[in-house]
């Protein structure tokens, strides 16, 4: 997606077109790379969703929906750890939108993202029956894994978090497991495991940093994690490595449909345990306080989270790139990087990327590949070479 006026107004006109949802504001392990605790405000939060919230928090939902005619509605249950609000609001909560949706015909997908300690046959049961789909934080193997994802006691997660994820598989839930990369390990080894546990749909976050930070480089262990993708779907597709595909669908000039690929508007709203609004959770990597807005479910439509002067500076600096990204030839396929990697103190967003090295190698990597290997048919059985394709991309 490009910036210029006409993208710029459609963009204005637009409703809020999904909400994550912090129905836990703690977490019952203790992971040493963890953005949410960066920023001490959130210990100024309940605990847990209440139920006075969670009801104002519905209908503000279908108000949203109704008035602007929505035909789906993404909701992600997130936290801390979201398993820590109960099986039964998760029931509660699900069922209402499943009311909203058979008043509005509106689709309202629920996900949530969990540690995984905590799933057992009730919380399957309740994900089978609600149809949540669950993203599961899974490091790959135990050595790997254990290293950050630790108990308050120290020991390790991961023999509870695989057992979780292998129960997962084996019910009929959609399912992603959702690792952040560890570059001082071969990509080879997340991928051995996440097929030795049946998991063939998952995501190798890039390790979250800001421009004051000095994070390793992670462009081998990205080309590697190409070379693997292409290997394991060579004859037919049946692996799906979302940042892999993100990319690839981003060079090819369409829209990724996550946050962290592409030049498009990040228009994520956030809503706290106590109804409280802000813009991208992840954003508070920032410092303390960095996202704390006015803004309020009790008091404020949803869409009214537009005029909010935080969650529009995140929202704006999304698509306003700086000098270096404009002038980059993989501008809309990279989008100046995830938000909050171009963030710094001296600049806020207006930054590069603190990957944007890796990131462009990482992108010149998989333009050169996909360039040598596909084409374009056209409808008379023309082919056109990918480079007249991606050019420009």
């Amino acid at each position: 997606m490009s910036a210029d006026g006409s993208d710029l107004t459609a963009f204005e006109d637009q409703p809020i077109t999904q909400l994550l949802v912090k129905v836990a504001a703690r977490c019952n392990i203790d992971c040493s790379y963890c953005y949410w605790f960066r920023d001490a405000s959130v210990y100024g939060k309940p605990k847990l969703m209440s139920p006075d919230v969670q009801h104002r928090l519905l209908q503000r939902i279908e108000e949203h929906v109704v008035r602007f005619s929505l035909v789906d509605f993404p909701i992600i249950l997130h936290g801390g750890e979201p398993l820590l609000w109960g099986v039964e609001n998760f029931h509660r909560f699900a069922a209402a939108c499943e009311g909203i949706s058979s008043r509005t015909g509106c689709d309202i997908p629920i996900a949530v993202t969990t540690n995984g300690v905590l799933i057992d046959d009730e919380w399957l049961a309740c994900f089978e029956a609600r149809n949540i789909s669950v993203a599961i934080s899974l490091d790959g193997p135990a050595h790997i894994h254990d290293l950050h994802r630790r108990t308050f006691q120290g020991t390790g997660t991961h023999a509870a978090v695989e057992r979780a994820a292998r129960m997962l598989v084996s019910r009929d839930i959609g399912v992603i497991a959702l690792a952040v990369c560890n570059p001082a390990y071969a990509p080879q080894q997340y991928a051995d495991f996440f097929a030795a546990c049946g998991i063939s749909n998952y995501d190798i976050m890039i390790p979250d940093a800001t421009v004051d930070e000095k994070p390793p480089s992670i462009a081998a262990f990205y080309k590697g994690l190409f070379d693997l993708w292409l290997e394991a779907n060579r004859e037919a597709p049946t692996t799906n490595i979302r940042i892999i595909s993100d990319m690839i669908t981003a060079l090819l000039g369409n829209n990724s449909p996550t946050e962290g690929v592409g030049h498009k508007p990040v228009e994520l709203c956030t809503v706290m345990t106590d109804g409280t609004v802000e813009a991208h959770d992840v954003l508070r990597i920032a410092g303390d306080g960095f996202t704390k807005t006015n803004f309020n479910i009790f008091d404020h439509a949803i869409d009214e989270v537009r005029n909010e002067p935080r969650w529009k500076a995140a929202r704006d600096a999304s698509i306003n790139l700086c000098a270096k990204c404009r002038q980059c030839k993989f501008m809309n396929a990279c989008g100046g990087g995830y938000l909050p990697h171009r963030f710094s103190k001296n600049n806020g967003y207006d930054n590069p990327s603190v990957y944007c090295d890796d990131l462009y190698a990482m992108f010149e990597t998989m333009q050169s590949v996909l360039e040598s290997h596909l084409y374009v048919s056209k409808p008379g059985g023309e082919r056109v070479d990918l480079p007249d394709t991606t050019a420009g991309a």
